[in-house]
């Protein structure tokens, strides 16, 4: 997708130190901006947190969801514009559709959750037997669920993978003893040990990744509105580059953002900046090969 020439905007400026650039004017300056609130989106939460969006010419109306069908439904029914962190399950999936979406920025590609699971579960066959919680399937949860079993020798059919909600959800399922496992963001660690559980297999050393979390519109508008997705990657591309630059900038967005405190938005950016990637917002072709042939095999 090429943006416009026509009717540049040279009040748009580059990231942050950066040389000043001249943006095309977005052919939509109004935005209805869906998202789902976690512990692992930085582009995002500074974006909005900081400004970045207005910066652009962009003026967004964000609307929150708890899940990603529930978002990418919304979506494709026209009741917002873009998704900041759509899974690319939903996308992969819309390609056999006649409502095709389109990926114009990765959010995450490296596996940055962890499998923690109940105190008396501390190996691979502990868990045999025992529900995972994950948000939904087809989600990003869902898609490092089933690279943590594979990872421990086990298969989804040795467990139960257990739809539950989001993090906070997630937890709390942990927390009540209704589920024995649950995929939640590895900045949480050290809180997750404190309570007890355990950290079954580590995301972030693993060898493989998996395209998850991406900025997400319908091809239809994207084609329409170039110029808009010009800015909107702009502005992520600028939160990211803060997010991996500026810690203390990047934990006070992501206090705000979520509604946590500067103490645990510190702890949860300390353990996602590790591996962190991509840097620029672009996957690879690998990675989202990868994340096709893992969802297609098993949904």
């Amino acid at each position: 997708i090429s943006p416009s020439t026509s009717a540049p905007n040279s009040s748009a400026p580059a990231g942050s130190g950066g040389t000043a650039v001249t943006l095309p004017t977005p052919e939509l300056t109004s935005l209805k901006f869906g998202y789902i609130v976690v512990a692992a989106d930085p582009a995002n939460e500074i974006a909005i947190e900081d400004g970045l969006f207005t910066k652009y010419g962009l003026t967004i109306t964000p609307q929150l969801f708890t899940t990603e069908p529930s978002q990418d439904q919304a979506l494709l029914a026209g009741q917002v514009d873009v998704l900041g962190n759509a899974g690319v399950a939903g996308a992969i999936g819309s390609l056999l559709t006649t409502s095709p979406l389109v990926l114009p920025f990765m959010n995450h590609d490296s596996i940055g959750d962890d499998l923690y699971t109940s105190a008396s579960v501390k190996t691979a066959q502990d868990l045999k037997g025992k529900a995972i919680a994950i948000s939904t399937f087809g989600s990003a949860t869902y898609g490092e669920a089933l690279i943590f079993l594979q990872s421990l020798g086990l298969s989804p059919s040795d467990v139960t993978i257990t739809q539950v909600g989001n993090d906070a959800a997630r937890r709390a399922a942990l927390a009540a003893g209704s589920v024995q496992a649950s995929i939640d963001d590895q900045g949480l660690a050290a809180q997750m040990g404190a309570a007890g559980f355990n950290v079954l297999v580590q995301g972030s050393k693993m060898t493989v990744g998996l395209a998850q979390s991406a900025m997400a519109t319908t091809l239809a508008f994207a084609q329409k509105n170039p110029n808009t997705m010009l800015a909107i990657v702009a502005a992520l591309t600028e939160g990211m580059h803060i997010f991996l630059t500026n810690p203390t900038e990047a934990e006070q967005a992501a206090a705000k953002f979520e509604n946590i405190s500067i103490a645990d938005a510190t702890s949860n950016y300390k353990g996602n900046i590790v591996g962190w990637s991509p840097v620029n917002g672009r996957t690879t072709l690998a990675e989202m090969q990868s994340a096709q042939q893992l969802y297609v095999k098993t949904d």
